[in-house]
């Protein structure tokens, strides 16, 4: 998830360059990346389930998913720290637009 995340960061950033220097962008190459970047979240492990675990939380360095009635102390997967509630009942977020 760390490296899916890092490319994300990077191919924005080049995103961002490009539109500010007006050097252009190849959006194959774009495409290619996003797809790759794609693959590594969609093999990435996300859920760790704990008993009895009412609530949800994402770590914020890895994405990985952590069940219990509080926050975890670190991320099972990486050690991460910082966390935010994730509501994984409702897998569809309307964005609102439309």
């Amino acid at each position: 998830m760390k490296e899916a995340l890092a490319r994300l960061d990077a191919l924005m950033n080049r995103l961002v360059e490009a539109d500010q220097t007006g050097t252009g962008i190849d959006p194959l190459r774009v495409a290619n990346e996003l797809g790759q970047i794609r693959q590594l979240l969609a093999e990435a492990p996300a859920v760790v389930r704990a008993k009895g675990g009412q609530k949800h939380f994402r770590c914020e360095a890895c994405g990985t998913i952590s069940h219990g009635e509080r926050q975890p102390e670190k991320c099972p997967t990486c050690g991460g720290r910082k966390f935010f509630a994730a509501d994984i009942e409702q897998p569809f977020v309307e964005s609102g637009a439309g």
